[in-house]
């Protein structure tokens, strides 16, 4: 029977987030016409490249029409000669009173579609204006912002076996790390001892092949000593031969799952990983997994990371990090932004 591909996508959408509390003492006191306002001081979120805002309130409402209302808006402050094309927002505006919240409402804008200009609405109506205003005559409002910034998409596929391959899966499932049967014993650097089976080894890895096929020291005692990685990888890697899984897809311990992969010639699983790191990618591990990509050799997961390089040029050109690259992975870096 013939094999399905699964196709699995996902998107991650990254955003900004701050929460900025707004206090206004002797409330009381003040004194407005309709149309004025009082404005909060500035604040920014995000810590590159950071937006900025501040509230706007009408204690009388913020023009006749909304006469009677307490009227607050979110209002960004930009640079004329910087001004992006998207500003989306997403925010959460609530009025305490003795740590109670009074009033929530929520709003979500694109300010780059109405020329950055404050959004807002009318939030109280005036003649239940007491009940915001704390004993100590202050108004207190809080602004939960999130700021878009960026998504992501990635593609993983995989290959759904037909059924008997299945079973097959399952049965080699029970054989893994089990003595039972076993006729090799793997030892690691810190001196544990793997039971694993010749012939399976050899039909997934030409290396373990060549070592069972030859009259090697090793084979004579039925026992091959694996110094250069450690148990939890190698664990990760025979259970992929017996199972087809990987259990963890942290980055880090998939770089060195891949670079056992190579090692060892066990390819599916270097497709498994590019999948993973590919799908993985972000801003802080791109640099490290496109050096792997070119140690290892893994050509799919390399073109992947030049393409979300392209993408994501301005958050990843680091002057410190270019300088801990070798010559052959800055070059291939830098190729990265230059025309095709």
């Amino acid at each position: 029977m013939p094999s399905k591909q699964r196709i699995v996508a996902s998107t991650k959408v990254y955003s900004d987030e701050c929460i900025y509390t707004w206090t206004i003492e002797n409330y009381r006191l003040l004194k407005f016409k309709v149309g004025e306002q009082i404005e909060s001081p500035k604040f920014g979120v995000g810590s590159d490249n950071k937006e900025y805002f501040n509230l706007h309130l009408y204690p009388e409402g913020w023009n006749k029409e909304n006469a009677g209302y307490f009227s607050l808006f979110l209002t960004p402050i930009t640079d004329s000669t910087k001004k992006p094309d998207k500003l989306v927002c997403r925010w959460t505006l609530s009025a305490i009173n003795k740590k109670k919240v009074v009033r929530k409402s929520t709003l979500h804008h694109d300010f780059a579609t109405t020329k950055f200009s404050g959004r807002g609405l009318n939030f109280y109506e005036l003649k239940n204006i007491e009940e915001l205003i704390s004993s100590e005559n202050t108004v207190t409002i809080q602004c939960e912002l999130e700021v878009f910034k960026k998504y992501e998409s990635s593609l993983d596929v995989d290959i759904i076996n037909n059924k008997d391959q299945m079973n097959n899966k399952v049965k080699l499932d029970s054989l893994l790390l089990s003595e039972e049967f076993s006729d090799v014993k793997l030892i690691t650097s810190d001196d544990n001892d793997i039971p694993a089976h010749k012939n399976i080894l050899a039909v997934a890895s030409p290396v373990f092949r060549a070592m069972f096929t030859h009259d090697m020291l090793e084979n004579k005692g039925n026992s091959v000593e694996i110094t250069d990685t450690p148990y939890n990888i190698l664990v990760e890697m025979l259970r992929f031969i017996y199972t087809g899984d990987i259990v963890s897809t942290k980055t880090d311990t998939v770089l060195e799952i891949l670079a056992v992969a190579d090692k060892y010639q066990v390819d599916n699983l270097k497709i498994k990983c590019e999948k993973i790191l590919s799908a993985n990618l972000s801003t802080k591990n791109a640099i490290e997994i496109l050096s792997a990509s070119q140690k290892y050799d893994a050509m799919d997961l390399e073109s992947n990371v030049h393409n979300f390089l392209k993408l994501n040029s301005k958050s990843i050109i680091d002057p410190e990090k270019m300088k801990k690259m070798t010559k052959p992975v800055l070059m291939k870096f830098l190729q990265s932004f230059s025309k095709e």
